[in-house]
């Protein structure tokens, strides 16, 4: 074999090996909060704010906003892992005698499924 094609074939292996940024994914996290008083009705934080939301597609986001509708905590366990949410863990917290406990979860996405604000 000549060297060219030595060089060539090392190149295209080189360029197999190099990990493709289109196929690492990002962590985002969400909380469900259930406060004493109302232990049936959750809120939940995805990081949106009025102006910026993370996620560009509406139709998961509105499937995110309906745990708020919910109103049995395993219903909510249930809904969010079957839409690709992993349970991560839970905070109680007390203050004035108001007990809140926020489940966190987390989710992976590509980079394509988030807005510009990743």
């Amino acid at each position: 074999m000549n060297s060219k094609t030595l060089v060539v074939i090392a190149l295209v292996s080189f360029l197999f090996i190099l990990p493709s940024s289109a196929q690492v994914k990002i962590r985002k996290f969400c909380t469900v909060s259930y406060r004493y008083q109302s232990l049936k009705s959750p809120d939940i934080d995805y990081g949106q704010s009025r102006k910026y939301n993370p996620l560009k597609d509406s139709t998961f986001v509105h499937k995110l906003e309906q745990v708020e509708y919910m109103t049995n905590f395993i219903q909510v366990m249930n809904y969010l892992t079957g839409l690709g949410w992993n349970y991560e863990g839970n905070i109680s917290t007390t203050e004035s005698n108001n007990l809140e406990v926020k489940i966190l979860f987390s989710r992976e996405f590509y980079p394509a499924e988030l807005t510009e604000g990743k």
